[in-house]
């Protein structure tokens, strides 16, 4: 945690810098580039993120807000916060800072729920205490199977508010972006800084932009290595809380992610967004217990406006 408060701090030192050369900037200069500069959109619609925890309710998705702020030396979207090491024409490589991503399953409210872009894969950003605040309606159930075994069963029917813990984890590593004939390549390498699981993620995407007139469409596949502590934090049934019969033991895993986003700008301030994705889940996320679904669809339809 120590180390999560350092970058911090070092980040906001960075911000009051690049806020500092924005002031200092005159538009009238024709070399200026401004910094410093935040934009605001929130997207309001109708769609669903499937949740693939047995019992689960899915996670309706109805305003979608963005925030962005790209300066000198710091960038940041949405909850991913970066620091530019070095950059030209078609690289950039960045420290990064991302929360987790997989707690969103275990608690509605999760700011990954809401903010559900990022530049990573399968990242909407991220946060929150997983278990421990809001109803218990929020909770999903986890149902007893009258035979003793297979899916949605865990232990006695135990709520997964009776489990441990599914706590947010600060990520923190590498980002590198490359440019190359139209195609867009990033690389995510990350740690978990916060001690939550102390994994490791590798995350990779290539996307492909379309720009025709007012129609913007980016399609991409990505691909999502996880650690063995990573996910046996997250989906792992130790004997201690399920009994002997239904324990489980997670192994290292890659997900496989396809996405398209599409927008048509209506006016100036309002655009039509149509976004659809599938996270296809390991078998070591997909064996577990608590889970009865091997894939994730994200789907959202509405309207995008630009504060």
């Amino acid at each position: 945690m120590q180390i999560f408060l350092t970058i911090s701090a070092f980040i906001l030192y960075l911000l009051a810098i690049n806020a500092q050369a924005a002031s200092d900037c005159d538009p009238s200069d024709e070399d200026c580039v401004l910094v410093g500069d935040w934009q605001f959109s929130v997207g309001i619609g109708a769609g669903v993120r499937t949740n693939p925890l047995a019992d689960a309710d899915d996670i309706p998705l109805v305003l979608i807000p963005q925030v962005s702020y790209q300066g000198e030396h710091v960038f940041i979207e949405n909850l991913d916060i970066g620091v530019i090491l070095s950059e030209n024409q078609h690289q950039q490589i960045n420290l990064l800072m991302t929360p987790s991503y997989d707690q969103v399953f275990f608690h509605r409210w999760s700011p990954s729920n809401f903010f559900i872009d990022g530049p990573g894969v399968g990242t909407a950003g991220n946060g929150g205490d997983i278990i421990g605040g809001g109803d218990d309606e929020d909770i999903p159930v986890i149902d007893q199977d009258v035979t003793g075994g297979g899916k949605g069963s865990v232990g006695d029917g135990k709520r997964l508010q009776d489990l441990h813990d599914r706590h947010m984890a600060g990520l923190a590593g590498i980002e590198y972006n490359l440019t190359w004939d139209s195609l867009e390549l990033q690389f995510h390498y990350l740690h978990d800084i916060t001690r939550v699981h102390e994994g490791e993620e590798a995350r990779v995407v290539i996307a492909k932009p379309w720009v025709s007139n007012r129609h913007r469409l980016l399609a991409s596949v990505g691909f999502n290595w996880q650690s063995q502590e990573v996910l046996e934090y997250y989906y792992g049934a130790p004997k201690e809380e399920v009994g002997f019969r239904h324990r489980y033991t997670a192994t290292d895993g890659v997900s496989q992610i396809i996405r398209v986003d599409w927008n048509y700008q209506l006016t100036d301030s309002w655009d039509l967004r149509v976004l659809a994705s599938v996270r296809h889940l390991p078998d070591a996320i997909s064996a577990s217990p608590l889970v009865n679904d091997n894939h994730v669809i994200t789907a959202f339809v509405g309207g995008v406006y630009h504060f």
